[in-house]
């Protein structure tokens, strides 16, 4: 969150300019991500004179050049390459330009938008979702709701996000947006049956609760209300029995194993961003071609960019830990207490999938991470 590749001036965006994009990418970010990116890349295009990149901290840069040049297949990987740059400049965007509206504010009532748009896709009876995120054989569901995030384990995760934004100063007896957003969020996770957000979100506040003990109760109310509307819908998927005979667990195994070969074979750099269906085939007859990822996001840096990429995505990460902990122990350290939070849920959904690294997760943590690292955005976290 410290990283400063670049020194945006603000005398040449103005504070008018800058509200209007900042909310349009925001927006575009929750609601349609192509969007996002299209903005963001055109006011790259417009700003690019006066980028500055110091000699400090270029591992990020460094990562993405590796995840091409390691690539066969390079338009794939530098189309993907690109989008991380982006999300990059979003994350400088966000920590060097003033904001004079509500962020947080803007963020809940987004978010309820979408809770309500995935509500209406569970109860209409149009809606459609491929078969491969059902597994009929051994669960009684019908439907996952993903709202605008295309992917019921995506939007999960998104969920969790904002439930632990609105845990921060949550107060259960007081009705506000907070208390809206968190109860209708914590409602839409269980409708995407996403097993790996319900126990990212259940352990990131458990552990959290060492740091501030107001974390449990949060931990066990959606513990409780998980397990009860589970066991009320009949749906069989906290199921412990049911989870390891799966198709989706066992084709997840399949998928690590696969990995895990082919980062065997590729040790030192990878093999680049976005290419595993182009090696997947070699390796197994089992896992599909069209794959997109390895369902971990550590063996997905492994597999794209080796040894090397896991370096610097580790030295990325201790410098990320090692500043929240620093802020935790200041005055006022409830949003990097929220910020920890969201680093734990986010290393621990990782385990599972590779939502953290998919355009739409990476681009809406780059935001959060580029409003915490700026001085004054920083003080509009708070719901007021």
């Amino acid at each position: 969150m410290n990283y400063q590749l670049t020194n945006i001036n603000n005398s040449d965006i103005s504070i008018q300019s800058f509200n209007i994009i900042s909310f349009l990418i925001i927006i575009g970010s929750i609601m349609f991500i192509p969007a996002a990116y299209i903005i963001v890349a055109a006011f790259f295009i417009v700003q690019v004179k006066n980028l500055d990149l110091p000699k400090t901290d270029f591992f990020p840069l460094l990562y993405i050049l590796l995840g091409i040049a390691s690539s066969n297949y390079k338009l794939i990987s530098s189309i993907l390459g690109l989008m991380m740059l982006l999300c990059i400049y979003t994350f400088y965007l966000f920590s060097n330009n003033k904001v004079y509206f509500n962020i947080k504010k803007s963020v809940y009532i987004i978010s309820l938008i979408v809770f309500i748009i995935g509500i209406l896709q569970y109860c209409s009876p149009q809606t459609i979702i491929p078969a491969k995120w059902i597994d009929t054989d051994v669960y009684n569901i019908s439907k996952r709701i993903y709202s605008t995030f295309f992917n019921p384990n995506i939007f999960g995760f998104y969920i969790n996000f904002i439930i632990i934004l609105c845990s921060e100063n949550f107060n259960f007896k007081k009705l506000n947006m907070e208390w809206i957003v968190y109860f209708t969020g914590v409602g839409c996770l269980i409708l995407t049956f996403s097993r790996t957000s319900w126990i990212s979100l259940i352990l990131s506040l458990m552990i959290s609760t060492i740091l501030d003990k107001k974390y449990l109760k949060h931990a066990l109310f959606t513990t409780s209300v998980i397990f009860m509307m589970n066991y009320y819908l009949k749906t069989g998927r906290t199921s412990i029995f049911n989870a390891v005979n799966d198709s989706s667990m066992l084709y997840r195994l399949e998928i690590w194993k696969v990995s895990l070969n082919i980062f065997t074979d590729n040790f030192i750099s990878g093999i680049g961003f976005g290419t595993l269906s182009k090696h997947v085939a070699v390796y197994s007859d089992t896992v599909s071609a069209n794959i997109e990822h390895t369902h971990n996001i550590y063996l997905q840096i492994l597999v794209e960019t080796g040894v090397l990429g896991a370096s610097f995505c580790t030295y990325m990460l201790y410098n990320i830990t090692k500043k929240l902990i620093i802020k935790m122990k200041g005055n006022n350290n409830a949003p990097w207490i929220t910020a920890m939070t969201v680093l734990f849920m986010t290393l621990i959904h990782g385990i599972a999938d590779s939502v953290p690294l998919s355009p739409q997760i990476m681009m809406i943590l780059c935001i959060y991470a580029g409003i915490l690292n700026n001085s004054y955005i920083g003080t509009k976290l708070r719901l007021t």
